[in-house]
């Protein structure tokens, strides 16, 4: 056992050397910084899988021939227990460009720009979707009053919620048409045939739904807004394939947002029948396939992940089982697989930070072992003054030992003090500074959020108190070690 005297020697070391406050602070920093920092990340992490299970479906079946009829798969899937919904999808990459020259209405205060913006050159990842079982399926409702809310919080202006889901006619629902007046208007402004009256006029124009990322950098929102979709498909193969482009004018239907900026920047939506008819599959032709690359499925709620997984094979060999013979395997991707890649890069920077926070805490411990080192370097003839009243090598030891502990018990209730105030402060802390400074702690626009995402676990602040003390335990038990093996009469003789 240490004796009483260790902590009361060590004490009186601590007071009277001020480099000492030198260790406390940089345990404090470390953690503090441990803390903050990683809350922060912990909190992007979070928004950021939030965001991506928002814009996904619980179950996608892809890898899908390109013949591929959706009826068919439908009726394979809908057997498979915990199955809710399935709705179709088709992706095609295409053009959207404006029957007229764009008017800037919605102003970019300040939000950052890339060097290339695709949205600008009107390249889109053309989806065509039914809109009510896409409704059925994902958060489509949800996506639609989301959007003009998104650009409200950021812009002044009037922004209207989509009415493509709530019309009574079911026709106009399947093609998100808007109302004839919109499209009277619309025309009257583009410079378009349209009816004297606006009670004349019929609407004729299929919907497009654009993510609120690409309204705010295009920089409008009329009702309508007509465009021309352009897209090209191949027909024919072994040397007779030929290119065909496809034009069809389109009006803006609305706006939507899921919370995924790579969606809400690149992805149109358009009626599923639409982008059929312009890939040459027109319902009105006996011989059209109602083709599909995508088959969206919501799952019944409170499944387990087993259950999940379980589920999602079932799908896969049914959906396999009615492709043709020959077609190639298919894949059926939970939400997380779906977005596999981004979510691993974001793990990945997330191990990355916490290394280097380790570093940190490692410099922290440094910092002990050095001062506690000076120490006994200092204090060679107090060690053979302790030893030769009878102070055991273990109780010598000790002094040094409880010292480290000290430093870092103070250091660390510190660090964690500052950490959680600095947490729960920051979005105050943030919003002073640019009120008095123009400065932001952290630029939300570049990220376009409301506010800094910070997220403390107490898992989290519990493994970095316990972790700051056992390291400064293991740094400080080295020159302790060397304390109390240092002999008492060549300590005393030592000038």
């Amino acid at each position: 056992m240490i004796d009483a005297f260790s902590p009361f020697v060590a004490w009186r070391y601590l007071l009277t050397r001020r480099i000492n406050l030198l260790a406390v602070f940089g345990v404090t920093f470390a953690v503090w910084a441990i803390l903050l920092v990683d809350s922060v990340f912990t909190g992007f992490v979070s928004q950021i899988r939030q965001d991506v299970r928002s814009s996904a479906c619980d179950l996608m079946v892809t890898d899908l021939p390109h013949d591929a009829g959706y009826e068919r798969l439908a009726a394979a899937i809908a057997g498979v227990e915990g199955v809710a919904a399935t709705a179709p999808r088709l992706r095609h990459h295409g053009l959207l460009l404006p029957a007229r020259q764009r008017r800037t209405g919605i102003a970019d205060q300040g939000s950052s720009q890339v060097d290339f913006d695709h949205t600008q050159n009107g390249f889109a990842l053309l989806v065509g979707i039914d809109p009510e079982r896409e409704a059925a399926v994902s958060g489509l409702r949800r996506w639609l009053d989301r959007g003009p809310d998104e650009l409200a919080q950021r812009y002044p202006g009037d922004f209207w919620r989509s009415p493509v889901l709530d019309g009574a006619d079911a026709g106009r629902r399947a093609r998100m048409g808007m109302p004839d007046e919109d499209e009277w208007r619309a025309r009257r402004r583009a410079g378009l045939p349209h009816e004297a009256r606006s009670e004349d006029q019929r609407g004729a124009w299929p919907g497009v739904l654009f993510g609120w990322q690409r309204v705010r950098q295009l920089g409008w929102f009329p009702r309508s807004e007509p465009f021309d979709v352009v897209c090209a498909s191949f027909t024919g193969g072994d040397g007779s394939a030929a290119l065909h482009t496809h034009s069809l004018r389109v009006g803006f239907a609305g706006c939507f947002a899921t919370g995924s900026r790579a969606v809400d920047e690149g992805m149109v939506l358009l009626p599923i029948e639409t982008l059929r008819t312009m890939l040459g599959q027109d319902a009105a032709d006996p011989a059209s396939v109602d083709v599909v690359t995508d088959v969206a499925v919501r799952l019944r709620d409170g499944l387990s992940s087993a259950a999940v997984a379980t589920t999602a094979a079932a799908i896969r060999a049914r959906v396999q089982a009615a492709l043709p013979a020959g077609a190639g395997p298919c894949l059926v991707a939970d939400w997380q697989q779906q977005n596999e890649t981004f979510l691993s890069a974001v793990a990945h920077e997330q191990g990355m930070m916490q290394f280097v926070l380790f570093v940190v805490m490692l410099v922290a411990a440094f910092v002990i072992y050095a001062t506690l080192h000076m120490m006994v370097v200092q204090k060679v003839k107090d060690i053979g003054i302790l030893a030769a009243i009878g102070g055991s090598p273990r109780s010598v030891g000790g002094v040094f030992l409880v010292s480290g502990l000290a430093v870092a018990l103070v250091g660390t209730a510190l660090g964690l003090l500052a950490g959680v105030l600095s947490a729960w402060n920051l979005n105050a802390a943030n919003e002073w500074m640019f009120a008095n400074f123009q400065l932001e702690l952290f630029p939300r626009r570049l990220f376009d959020l409301r506010e800094v995402p910070c997220r403390l676990e107490p898992s989290w602040i519990a493994t970095v108190a316990a972790g700051a003390i056992a390291l400064a335990v293991i740094v400080a038990a080295v020159p302790s070690r060397q304390a109390a093996r240092m002999h008492p009469v060549l300590c005393l003789s030592r000038e």
